[in-house]
This record gives C-alpha cells, sequence and structure tokens, in this order.
C-alpha cells in the first residue's frame, strides 16, 4: 500500500490483498479464491498499470457489496440496529438542511453586491 499510495509507483500488485483477489475473482469469474501464486499470472495483462487495476478491483469489491466486508462485520459484531442506522441518516440531513440557509445567504451577499454595481448576473 506504501508503494502505490505513498510512492505513487504504477506496478505495485499486493497479490495477497483479499480485496484485491475478491475482486479478480468477481472479474474473472472464478469458483474459488486465486491464490496469491496464481494472481501474478491473472494480472499480467495489466502491466505497466497493475497499481490501477489493484485499484479498480477494490472499487469492484465495494461496489458488488460482496459478503467479504458484511461478514467480517458480523463476525465482529459491529452490526448495527436498522432504528440506529435511520436516527444517524436523519441526523446527517438535518445537519445538511441547516448549512443550505448559511450557504444561500452567502450567495444573496454576492447577489446584491453585483446589482448594487450594476453587473447583470448570467
Amino acid at each position: 500500500m506504501f508503494m502505490i499510495f505513498s510512492l505513487h509507483w504504477p506496478d505495485v500488485l499486493p497479490v495477497s490483498d483479499l480485496g484485491v483477489r475478491k475482486g479478480v475473482q468477481l472479474l474473472y469469474g472464478l469458483e474459488e479464491l486465486p491464490r496469491p501464486s496464481q494472481m501474478e499470472q491473472l494480472c499480467e495483462k495489466w502491466r505497466p498499470y497493475r497499481s490501477a487495476g489493484a485499484w479498480y478491483m477494490w472499487r469492484f469489491v465495494e461496489g458488488k457489496g460482496t459478503p467479504t466486508t458484511a461478514a467480517a462485520a458480523i463476525d465482529a459484531g459491529n452490526v448495527q440496529p436498522l432504528q440506529q442506522i435511520q436516527t444517524g441518516q436523519e441526523t446527517q440531513q438535518h445537519q445538511l438542511q441547516l448549512l443550505e440557509p448559511i450557504n444561500g445567504i452567502g450567495n444573496l451577499g454576492i447577489f446584491m453586491k453585483e446589482k448594487r454595481a450594476g453587473l447583470e448576473l448570467k
């Protein structure tokens, strides 16, 4: 991860990373999770941009909502009841509603300033 995200090397393949392996499994329709030794061969055609390929595999797995993350959360006992999730979403929505008037007032000030200067808004 250090070589990909800090050093920005374009051709790094994290063969032991579960997310990348799960993404390759889904991408190629494999029945079993590929072993790290198989990853080099399966991802050879991604050269010289295997770092980008790894990033896409993480996003692919994330988008599919595969059981890897859900199962890990259930096993760890970190599952929130639906009511807690809904309450959190309602709070977040309320906070966004409170911010909107603030943004609107700031924009109104710019509008009034330009109107006084005789400028037309397009």
